[in-house]
């Protein structure tokens, strides 16, 4: 064989050979050979033998690498040999020594004196300090679960006669199996001293309780400028008491603020799953069951969401009533669908689109439905991802924000979140690149234009119904003719509107309407119908002029049964309402998102990534341990040291949306990245296309969006801090200032499935062309 064929063979089995030294350094190259190389030929096996053979030999030849070195070259001796090497070949020396079990062979002085060696370490290197620049810590969307170590900080003290004479002493933290007490001077005790506390009598305690304690240690707390004395329950303690005290420190926890530690983590945490909701794309409705399975009953605003997904009309169009049972079974198998809609124009009429992305599909209409509802501007497609409520999750917003359960039942009802987000952009601009015939439209893609009614929860500054208003449940009429009159039911009430309810649930209703109500000596009088919605027959009205008669009125009967409309008062239940679906809402985030704060240096921007356990935004990259390595999203390709120009443009408001793609070879998980315009406007579209077809690869689209933090607080923020101005202000302080280094939310979302079903439609967006382009042309 000839020289060449041998240098090539090796250069082919390269790997196997450096696997094969350890053997070889312990006499057992026949075994690793056996063990690697069973479908090896036999000459090429020699080969490889030799190669190891050769290269575990000793030598004593001098190397200098300063042909290619990076300056300054260092001259000294390694077992004696004389060495002429940079910081960079002094770093391949030990390395490959250590290979070589700390001897210098060919094999250690070919690695340091080849130039391609050099350069392929520095490569890895630098691409290893690229990773570790672009690595962000993660956390969890689920609360943090403290374990044993969990202490409350309750508001009550406990005494006992034999310690501190008697004294009431505060209780700094109280957990399952331990206790601290706080006192101004050091207690006359020492440790393993016992002593039985007396526990006041505070829900959740029985009544006259004591627990005998054990002192573990004393210490003095700097931030407090108290003395803690530590103690530990006793032994003897029965069961019973241990499992009362457990069950009052499970209850309590989220009632009354942690030990400091253990509310600092949990503050910080809220804080900011609060601004990732705040801030991001997503608007959550709220699901109930029902007899047919689920149905939406609440939708989540917020002042971002609300611009970004085109409000109300946008995501009932994605939920009509014909099509929502689709919807869901679909949502159920695959956690995700995409609901296009729009208007296809014929000559004899035009036909409302409501279907899902799989079931066009399926009927291999996706091209010929995109491209004419592209032709008249009316598409628009809705991303939906399902996340399940916890009863955990709701027994937690209700203790939280001190809610009864019995008083909220509609709340307690909601079992599932549908998460929506426009991505209409994606779709828009798509036109064939191919000629297809336009197939009849199947019955059960056609919209039934039937809205459920869906019950309004935004922020009191976005409710535009600053009126206090009350719920009510009286009888009333509509007039209808000259004698004739229809029943309505009030729901509730203000001084300058009401909400009513049709019991015959008329299809349309006037501009104005007269109503009678005689329980509020409201008689025929003229109300303008604000809304209207034929399905549930509710209409919300206000009154045509400044009637200062009928405001008084309402008033003056609200006050004088103001004992029972003070719980009838709607501004403060929809502020419970808010509360309650928001803590829902921010445990359940459907992307993954980054939080970004000020910082000189830009990579180090990048805070935290937050993201829930089944999330699969990030691939084809994946969490390690507790960080998540970005680098595959937004380092310069290419770049030498760790650089982002799409990170520094996203920051300073260049751009607010990009597509980050990467292919995954079935055959063998190698990843390749493809610039997004190559993707979107090249010839390389094509071979990916036909890559797809063949199903060699995986393609993976990430959509990443960017959301500018305009105040440093969130609209929970006070109530997140409250229980931590209680046991530590300077601690609370500190978290103040804090909220305005956030500066901007990055939310990762994959669109690899409806990315590649336009790719296997054979759809291609259009360039659009710029005013230099024209001039060029011009």
């Amino acid at each position: 064989m000839s020289a060449s064929n041998e240098e090539q063979i090796i250069k082919q089995y390269q790997p196997l050979v450096r696997a094969l030294i350890p053997y070889e350094q312990e006499n057992r190259l026949l075994e690793g050979l056996n063990k690697f190389t069973g479908r090896v030929p036999s000459h090429v096996r020699k080969i490889i033998k030799d190669e190891v053979i050769r290269l575990t030999c000793l030598t004593d030849a001098p190397a200098d690498n300063s042909a290619f070195a990076q300056f300054p070259v260092f001259k000294f001796s390694h077992f004696g040999v004389e060495m002429r090497l940079d910081k960079v070949g002094a770093t391949i020396l030990q390395k490959e020594s250590e290979l070589y079990s700390d001897r210098y062979t060919v094999g250690v002085f070919e690695s340091i004196t080849s130039s391609a060696f050099y350069q392929e370490h520095i490569r890895k290197e630098n691409h290893k300090k690229i990773v570790d620049a672009f690595t962000v810590e993660t956390q969890s969307l689920d609360d943090i679960h403290f374990g044993d170590d969990i202490a409350i900080s309750p508001n009550f003290p406990v005494s006992c006669p034999e310690f501190e004479k008697g004294k009431n002493c505060s209780v700094s933290s109280l957990g399952y199996k331990k206790m601290a007490l706080e006192s101004k001077r050091p207690p006359k005790v020492s440790t393993r001293d016992i002593f039985q506390f007396q526990f006041p009598e505070v829900p959740g305690l029985p009544k006259g309780m004591a627990i005998n304690y054990v002192v573990s240690s004393i210490k003095f707390n700097k931030q407090t400028e108290k003395y803690e004395t530590h103690f530990k329950i006793h032994p003897s303690t029965q069961p019973k008491i241990r499992q009362i005290l457990s069950k009052y420190v499970d209850m309590a926890a989220y009632q009354q603020p942690l030990q400091r530690e253990l509310e600092a983590e949990r503050a910080m945490q809220d804080l900011e799953r609060d601004r990732v909701l705040e801030h991001s794309p997503w608007v959550p409705v709220f699901l109930q069951k029902d007899n047919d399975g689920f149905k939406p009953a609440s939708i989540l605003f917020t002042k971002l969401n609300q611009a970004h997904s085109g409000g109300l009309p946008v995501i009932q169009t994605a939920m009509r009533v014909q099509m929502f049972p689709r919807l869901i079974r679909e949502l159920c198998q695959y956690k995700e669908a995409f609901v296009i809609t729009g208007v296809l124009e014929t000559k004899k009429k035009s036909i409302p689109i409501n279907a899902t992305l799989r079931e066009i599909e399926s009927l291999d209409l996706l091209s010929p439905l995109i491209h004419l509802l592209n032709k008249n501007e009316s598409l628009q497609c809705v991303q939906c991802r399902l996340e399940p409520v916890r009863q955990d999750d709701k027994t937690k917003a209700f203790a939280i924000h001190d809610l009864i359960k019995q008083d909220y039942p509609q709340l307690d009802a909601y079992s599932h979140i549908i998460y929506c987000k426009n991505v209409s952009e994606t779709m828009q601009g798509l036109v064939l690149t191919e000629k297809r015939l336009i197939p009849d439209i199947p019955e059960n893609l056609i919209d039934d234009l039937k809205d459920y009614s869906l019950s309004i929860i935004m922020e009191d500054e976005l409710d535009r119904r600053a009126e206090a208003r009350y719920l009510l449940d009286k009888e009333g009429s509509v007039k209808t003719g000259l004698l004739s009159s229809v029943a309505v039911k009030i729901l509730d009430v203000s001084a300058q509107g009401m909400r009513l309810i049709y019991l015959d649930k008329p299809e349309k209703v006037g501009s104005e309407i007269r109503v009678t109500v005689p329980e509020l000596k409201v008689k025929n009088q003229k109300y303008k119908v604000v809304n209207y919605h034929a399905a549930s027959g509710e209409a919300r009205l206000c009154l045509t002029s400044q009637r200062e008669t009928i405001a008084a009125g309402i008033t003056q009967f609200v006050q004088k049964h103001y004992a029972i409309f003070k719980h009838r008062d709607l501004s403060l239940i929809q502020r419970n309402t808010h509360r309650f679906v928001w803590e829902l809402a921010m445990r359940h985030h459907p992307s993954a998102s980054i939080l970004c704060t000020t910082n000189r240096y830009l990579l180090n921007r990048l805070k935290t990534v937050y993201q829930s356990v089944n999330c699969d935004d990030l691939y084809p990259f994946s969490q390690i341990q507790n960080v998540v390595p970005m680098h595959g999203f937004f380092a310069d390709r290419d770049a030498q040291k760790p650089k982002s120009k799409m990170l520094t443009d996203m920051l300073r408001g260049s751009i607010t949306t990009t597509d980050v793609v990467h292919c995954v070879r079935k055959s063998d998980k190698k990843l390749v990245f493809v610039p997004e315009q190559e993707y979107l406007f090249s010839t390389t579209r094509k071979v990916v296309q036909k890559y797809i077809d063949d199903e060699q690869v995986e393609l993976c689209v990430t959509k990443i969006e960017v959301g500018r933090c305009l105040s440093a607080t969130t609209s929970m923020t006070k109530k997140r801090l409250a229980q931590l101005s209680r046991i530590d202000k300077a601690m609370y302080d500190k978290f103040n200032v804090m909220q305005s280094s956030y500066t901007h939310v990055i939310y990762l979302t994959s669109e690899s499935v409806l990315q590649t079903a336009i790719m296997k439609a054979a759809l291609r967006p259009v360039k659009q062309r710029t005013t230099s382009d024209l001039k060029a042309q011009g």
